[in-house]
């Protein structure tokens, strides 16, 4: 799905537009059901992927978090009277207030499953990044506003400089940070290696543990929201994408697909690289891992 949304401010000048692009698929082995979910709100410059935990409530908590992400922001919208991308809101007050609110519905839906089913019950959780985009008359440039909680990331390819992942995963590698095993150089050789020959056993260990995430929409505890903010410049794309992608793909990989493909085709394209990925043995690829895969990608043009 691909539309392009262009923006143009009161005195009829036109602002750069951002093309919105998804791709999804479930993991292979439960073609019927998928425990990703996308967001777009592209009036409203919203974009947001969750991926479900928690075995068959996976799905539930990440539909759920994005419906209840969606009315929020289209409440705040409504309240505050806000124009779509041109209001230059500091927008961490309302990113908590989403988070909060879906994190303690995914609560309430996991306690009604558990008092339904009992001893059966799955309780629901699900991973988020979300991104929000506003518009900067000062600075022509877009304001990008974005959070997370999990292994959701968030990155930004920017022409001519350094690829750039915006989150740091709420996962077993961070923990490993903390209690000084490695240092955030380790953690991202670790995360990045593609051939076992580039990591002792005890780095082997780290990375097979990998996928671990310490916290998630509707885990029973305090929620921390990771928040940060960005100008957005024409030329730059941003990626949101669950970890069936980033598990699969280097961000090396990830950074020359969003180089070299078209705006309209380059989230289908990143899906279908980690599917091509997944498909190989763990002797020919050891990052090789069947999931849900899901990716969005915002282009900002120039304006015309």
């Amino acid at each position: 799905m691909t539309v392009s949304v262009r923006v143009s401010s009161e005195s009829g000048a036109t602002h750069p537009s951002l093309t919105f692009v998804r791709y999804t698929v479930p993991h292979e082995g439960h073609a019927y059901y998928n425990d990703d979910t996308i967001l777009l709100d592209r009036q409203r410059g919203l974009a947001a992927v969750f991926d479900g935990v928690g075995s068959s409530a996976g799905q539930v908590a990440s539909r759920l978090a994005a419906r209840i992400m969606r009315r929020s922001w289209k409440k705040a919208h409504a309240e505050a009277r806000i124009i779509p991308f041109s209001t230059p809101l500091n927008l961490e007050d309302t990113l908590l207030h989403m988070f909060n609110a879906a994190h303690e519905q995914i609560i309430l839906e996991g306690e009604r499953r558990a008092e339904s089913m009992q001893e059966y019950a799955s309780y629901p959780a699900t991973t988020a990044a979300l991104t929000l985009f506003s518009y900067n008359e000062d600075s022509s440039t877009y304001h990008m506003f974005y959070a997370h909680v999990g292994d959701s990331r968030i990155y930004l390819w920017r022409p001519d400089q350094d690829f750039q992942r915006l989150t740091d995963d709420d996962g077993y590698l961070s923990l490993k940070i903390l209690d000084g095993s490695i240092t955030p150089e380790d953690a991202l050789r670790i995360d990045q290696a593609s051939n076992v020959s580039e990591l002792n056993r005890l780095e082997k260990s780290y990375f097979d543990k990998r996928n671990g995430i310490t916290q998630a929409l509707g885990h029973d505890k305090e929620l921390a929201v990771h928040i940060g903010h960005i100008d957005i410049q024409p030329g730059d794309r941003v990626l949101l994408c669950s970890d069936g992608i980033h598990d699969n793909l280097t961000d090396q990989t990830l950074a020359h697909l969003l180089q070299t493909e078209k705006r309209t085709a380059v989230a289908r394209k990143i899906v279908q690289q980690a599917i091509a990925s997944s498909r190989q043995t763990v002797s020919e690829n050891m990052r090789a891992k069947s999931d849900d895969m899901s990716a969005v990608v915002i282009t900002c043009a120039s304006a015309s």
